[in-house]
């Protein structure tokens, strides 16, 4: 009966609390007992401290999303999902959150950087895939020259560049001036 009701619910990673309400069980000793026989019998999976699974193999993104909330998936990983820098970042996944910190689970690290809230909040250039926020390639690229000026992307041909120029639109002077020249850059190729 609880695995059906896990299934049912089209997550695939689940916290305690998530459990509870998925199950309808408020006294949390109980819910761990519960969690901890499913566990046991190898219905449900532990993936480190507080988070389970119905599966062995996992969605990165939506972990990224569970480890650290308020948080959606970007930087880095957006970048070379979509072409935009070619280094290989497979074993990381780059987020931003309310604060900063790095996490090791498997062979992934999960690293956050702090995003002023109120940037943080703003779900432009963000999307919400069910299991988890994504950054758009534009909304990733602004977080980048966000956190670090001058930045180098190698490959800037992909990019919706009057998405690039309104997103932009929502962070600090500095990053609209150097999302503007990147933009003019491009357009004199």
């Amino acid at each position: 009966m609880y695995l059906k009701q896990l299934i049912a619910s089209n997550k695939t990673i689940f916290s305690l609390e998530d459990l509870g309400k998925i199950w309808c069980i408020e006294n949390k000793d109980y819910l761990k007992l519960v969690a901890s026989r499913l566990f046991a019998r190898g219905e449900i999976f532990r993936i480190s401290r507080g988070l389970y699974s119905i599966s062995e193999k996992i969605n990165k993104y939506e972990l990224a999303n569970k480890l650290k909330t308020p948080s959606y998936v970007s930087l880095e990983t957006v970048l070379q999902k979509d072409g935009v820098i070619f280094q290989d970042y497979n074993n990381t996944v780059f987020s931003v959150s309310n604060n900063s910190f790095s996490r090791k689970i498997g062979s992934d690290t999960f690293c956050y950087l702090k995003l002023d809230d109120k940037l943080l909040m703003n779900p432009l250039g963000i999307a919400d895939l069910g299991q988890a926020r994504i950054a758009t390639v534009e909304r990733a690229l602004c977080d980048r020259v966000y956190f670090s000026a001058d930045y180098y992307f190698d490959n800037l041909r992909g990019i919706n560049l009057e998405k690039l120029s309104v997103i932009s639109k929502i962070y600090n002077l500095r990053v609209q001036k150097e999302i503007a020249a990147l933009i003019s850059e491009v357009k004199n190729k």
